[in-house]
């Protein structure tokens, strides 16, 4: 079975179609709350980021988790990516920062 990631945008999005047609419930009412106050993208932004960062190498798993962070330097970008990779490339590091300062 294989797993999509979605960015918190992405799910925000989800849950905002949901809501119009019925009411959420509980659980969906604080997610919608939760991915409203920490998603720093739209949905929109967010999927041709997770494509861009898929591109330049990076796991799905890991261009969503950078998506929902936005990590504004090589040190924040080092510490999301931290267990899973600990030694980042710097150019690499670079290239993924200037993607996601381009589209803030």
């Amino acid at each position: 079975m294989k797993i999509n990631y979605i960015p918190l945008a992405k799910a925000k999005e989800l849950l905002d179609d949901a809501s119009k047609g019925r009411e959420l419930n509980d659980v969906q009412t604080a997610a919608l709350k939760h991915v409203t106050k920490f998603s720093k993208v739209s949905a929109e932004k967010a999927e041709k980021l997770q494509k861009e960062l898929v591109s330049l190498g990076l796991e799905e798993m890991l261009a969503v988790k950078v998506v929902d962070v936005m990590p504004a330097n090589l040190d924040e970008l080092r510490t999301v990516l931290y267990p899973h990779i600990q030694t980042l490339d710097t150019d690499l590091g670079n290239k993924i920062v200037e993607t996601l300062h381009k589209s803030r």
